[in-house]
């Protein structure tokens, strides 16, 4: 049983190594055709800031 969890693990570990590189690899792709980056959203904080910063760039 001890091989068979230890096994489990390695599994993971390589799973998370490829879900990195995939990852990777589509930041790669985005930046070699100049895809441009999706808007984050606005969090409730900066939502708060007069409209006057917001279009002049807070400083």
């Amino acid at each position: 049983m001890e091989r068979d969890t230890m096994w489990d693990g390695y599994k993971v570990h390589l799973q998370h190594q490829l879900t990195g590189a995939a990852v990777h690899l589509a930041r790669i792709d985005a930046h070699i055709t100049q895809t441009p980056r999706a808007r984050t959203r606005t969090s409730h904080f900066a939502a708060l800031r007069p409209a006057d910063l917001i279009l002049d760039g807070a400083k």
